[in-house]
């Protein structure tokens, strides 16, 4: 799910993709304007965040810096071309440039970045679409990303409704499943922890602190997942 199948800013090959029509796009806005479509309009100041479906007819001027991510097999919750916000940390905008640094190079971590980008796109599409019961797993999952005894499985048989159903509604309206869902926020933690508490080339928490802090109790395992999401270990990862 979420495949990337091209990030960057290569106007050439975003014209080739666009013409299609085939894929999701999620497009980080260098300047401002608007995108027109058939049931209205959205504006955008440079930074935010436009999400355009599949086989959706719209117009909008493209600008140099836009970064793209075009994704197939992925479920967001927009029916129209819509414009949201990164989060306060630029998450989105992050992890695309991420994609697109990793784009040629493929692998694990372009898939991750993939579903990244999706899971940041709906916590901030404010659940628009999204059911009751998915709102109320990704509530507690937020309130739980720093608890490292968080039970996942046993919160979900806790809902009034079959376990197998929670987690398949979840991934065809999140388009991943809970458990990604709370790895992708626990992983945009660390990172932040690592990136905010850098001084000159090192961070000054230990990779244990922020393993702890980030819901892991066991730090060589919370590298392992890391490695996976960025491509390189927690220590290397402070020393960009």
């Amino acid at each position: 799910m979420n495949d990337i199948v091209y990030a960057g800013t290569d106007e050439k090959k975003v014209s080739g993709l666009i013409s299609t029509k085939k894929y999701w796009q999620v497009i980080i806005c260098s300047g401002g304007g608007r995108i027109t479509h058939g049931k209205g309009a959205a504006s955008y100041s440079s930074g935010d965040v436009a999400v355009i479906p599949p086989l959706t007819a719209y117009e909008r001027e493209r600008a140099d810096g836009d970064i793209y991510a075009f994704l197939e097999r992925t479920a967001l919750p927009f029916k129209v071309p819509s414009v949201i916000k990164d989060d306060v940390n630029g998450g989105i905008s992050h992890a695309a440039a991420q994609a697109a640094y990793y784009f040629e190079k493929g692998g694990a971590v372009l898939n991750a970045l993939g579903d990244l980008i999706v899971s940041y796109a709906v916590a901030q599409s404010g659940g628009a679409g999204l059911s009751p019961v998915v709102q109320l797993v990704i509530d507690d999952i937020e309130a739980n990303i720093s608890n490292s005894s968080y039970a996942l499985d046993a919160y979900i048989r806790t809902l009034p409704l079959n376990y197998d159903y929670v987690r398949k509604l979840f991934k065809s309206e999140v388009g991943v499943t809970p458990h990604d869902y709370l790895t992708a926020a626990r992983m945009e933690q660390a990172r932040l922890l690592i990136t905010g508490g850098k001084s000159n080339t090192y961070s000054r928490y230990s990779v244990g602190q922020i393993a702890e802090t980030c819901g892991y109790a066991e730090p060589l395992y919370f590298s392992r997942v890391f490695k996976k999401y960025y491509g390189v270990s927690p220590s290397e990862y402070g020393k960009k």
